[in-house]
């Protein structure tokens, strides 16, 4: 069953909340179809902007259903779309009156119009550091800490602009459900990003292998002090610290690129990190005996038990869950087909490429490796992947009970990802995950 419809409605009713309770008794007199109509679409704003902390609060039971890669594009969307509805609020109300126009004019009240333009700088600063991060060369540590820095200080001064105005809010308990909705909102992301740290800090980890892989990456394995580690699904993910607090900037979500069963017998997890330029250029140098902290498992990126087989469609360091799947599989003894599609810059590039290799020789494996650049003595796959590759190398699509899965960057993704809808993978079982998370 596809779950998108279901959940866009869910979302519509969920910002229409406001406006009816702005409905509802007691209720002042109308002031225009046209500012009314402002008004209403001020309260939608003030909700997408709540709903926007629930997006990105790590529920497993909200993420899961519709699936990392698709939740985070709707919330970047969803973002757009509350910068827009803003400026409409305010455009609408500043044409259409006078008095409303002095909210954002500094010489009639200075407090007032500071709080509402530093609003305004703040919404279009979360859209534009999003959407234009990597072409700005924001570190993704740094983007992070200013998004819920930024998306606090929008939040809190919605509240207080909803109270000043008051038009909507004289009653009590009107007042008090815009203010449980901001500081729910509010709440979630200091639940996130610092309640949840801090209790993680009785689940400690030791580094107790750091080693090279090709392309740049490294493997990080990890044992548990004094716990009983953490059972995941292959293909899932968690937000890793490495030798910092555990509420340090550099947290950031890698996928287990271990076997499921491996963390569930001896309690170990590794994970394979590439090089990126930023804090990941580190990792090399991490000492076995550091302290981790891990947060999860996140992600329905994993095989359920029904499906006849699975395709894997990656990129890159994309590999890595669809390297735990099939080791998981491997160590389970599960040997239901699968095939992969490995797209790379280079035959040095290829990450796990003997233990690939050796899966392909024992027949549970069908693997072909696509290099963007390589000598003469390279007998595989040149170029990108392309849906007539595709074609040609994976099964009909269409026509059996595959999972097929997909990873790697956007650009790679937003290729790829249409041509295996072309080829018959659609709906739930097509799972899609990006690496980059803004």
């Amino acid at each position: 069953m596809n779950k998108v419809p279901l959940a866009i409605a869910a979302y519509v009713l969920a910002i229409l909340i406001p406006v009816a309770v702005a409905l509802l008794p007691p209720r002042p007199d109308g002031r225009g179809l046209a500012v009314e109509l402002g008004v209403a679409v001020g309260f939608i704003a003030f909700a997408m902007l709540a709903a926007q902390f629930l997006l990105t609060a790590r529920f497993p039971r909200l993420a899961s259903p519709l699936g990392l890669d698709r939740l985070i594009r709707f919330h970047r969307v969803a973002g757009v779309l509350a910068l827009l509805a803003v400026l409409t609020h305010v455009g609408i109300l500043i044409v259409i009156d006078a008095e409303f126009r002095a909210f954002l004019n500094p010489f009639d009240d200075l407090p007032r119009a500071g709080a509402l333009w530093m609003v305004l700088g703040a919404l279009v600063g979360l859209v534009v550091l999003t959407i234009w991060r990597r072409q700005l060369r924001i570190p993704y540590q740094w983007w992070r800490l200013t998004h819920g820095l930024l998306a606090l200080l929008v939040m809190l001064i919605a509240i207080v602009h909803v109270f000043q105005v008051g038009y909507y809010s004289s009653a009590v308990w009107k007042m008090a459900v815009w203010a449980l909705i901001g500081v729910a909102a509010m709440s979630l992301l200091v639940w996130t990003r610092v309640i949840r740290p801090i209790r993680n800090l009785r689940h400690p980890w030791t580094v107790v292998d750091v080693r090279q892989e090709k392309g740049r990456a490294w493997t990080v394995a990890l044992e548990p002090v004094g716990h009983a580690g953490m059972s995941f699904r292959a293909g899932q993910f968690a937000w890793l610290t490495l030798d910092q607090p555990p509420w340090h900037i550099d947290a950031h979500p890698y996928s287990f690129s271990s076997s499921a069963v491996l963390a569930d017998d001896t309690g170990r997890v590794e994970f394979t990190i590439k090089e990126l330029g930023d804090f990941t250029a580190r990792t090399g140098d991490v000492p076995v005996g550091a302290r981790a902290y891990l947060d999860g498992p996140y992600g329905n990126f994993v095989l359920d038990d029904t499906a006849a087989g699975a395709v894997f469609v990656v990129g890159g360091v994309g590999v890595t869950p669809a390297l735990s799947i099939l080791r998981t599989l491997r160590d389970l003894g599960d040997d239901r087909p699968t095939w992969l599609v490995y797209g790379t810059g280079s035959p040095d590039k290829i990450i796990a490429d003997d233990e690939l290799a050796d899966l392909h020789d024992q027949g549970s494996l069908q693997l072909t490796v696509v290099v963007e650049e390589a000598g003469d003595e390279w007998q595989g796959e040149r170029g990108l992947i392309t849906e007539d590759l595709l074609r040609r190398v994976l099964p009909p699509l269409d026509e059996r009970d595959l999972a097929v899965f997909c990873c790697g960057p956007d650009e790679m993704m937003d290729a790829v990802i249409p041509s295996l809808e072309a080829l018959g993978a659609s709906g739930d079982r097509l799972r899609a995950e990006r690496f980059n998370l803004a």
